[in-house]
């Protein structure tokens, strides 16, 4: 799937509230967020994490061919902070590093399990909110190509998922666990 910046930049609450999410905006507040810098995070984060994930699950058997789609990417600093809640101050979506993606056709696990199988590198990658089920579920994945820890994490309102997937090397922070070392299942949601 080729990169499509439209898809990465597109915010429906930008558009709302009249927010410019162009890369660059925030140039002027710290002269690292360059739109070149910004595009060129969005063109790796594409071509090492979303292409892959597109491809596979718009091919799978039955797919429309749409199944994949980019619920938020860039986010420049006014657009973070309109979020309801607010997007966290240093969110590498502010950096064109992390997208959030929903599978039309099926759950937010099934893309969680293939990434972390299926991609080389990665940064972080969130289980979020998979009690919301279907599309009003996502994962957040990031690309960072000075450092991609891989880091599995979950977000969620329910306690009982969050000690499903606790371990010794989990570490718990308000709605995320992070550390995950076992595979998402959408049978305990």
């Amino acid at each position: 799937m080729a990169f499509k910046l439209k898809s990465y930049i597109y915010s429906s609450t930008a558009t709302k509230q009249g927010i410019d999410n162009m890369p660059g905006v925030d140039k002027g507040e710290d002269e690292k967020l360059t739109s070149e810098y910004i595009i060129g995070n969005l063109e790796k984060l594409h071509n090492k994490c979303v292409g892959p994930i597109m491809t596979h699950f718009n091919n799978l058997p039955n797919s429309s061919g749409n199944s994949i789609g980019l619920t938020s990417a860039y986010r420049c600093k006014n657009l973070n902070a309109a979020l309801n809640p607010p997007g966290v101050e240093n969110s590498q979506h502010i950096q064109g590093m992390a997208v959030d993606i929903v599978y039309t056709e099926g759950e937010s696990s099934e893309i969680y399990n293939w990434a972390i199988a299926n991609l080389p590198v990665w940064s972080q990658i969130i289980w979020e909110f998979p009690e919301k089920r279907g599309m009003k579920s996502w994962v957040h994945i990031s690309y960072n190509s000075e450092n991609n820890l891989k880091t599995k994490s979950l977000a969620s309102n329910r306690e009982d998922l969050h000690e499903h997937y606790k371990t010794q090397e989990t570490e718990r922070r308000g709605k995320y666990t992070h550390g995950l070392t076992i595979d998402a299942d959408q049978s305990i949601v």
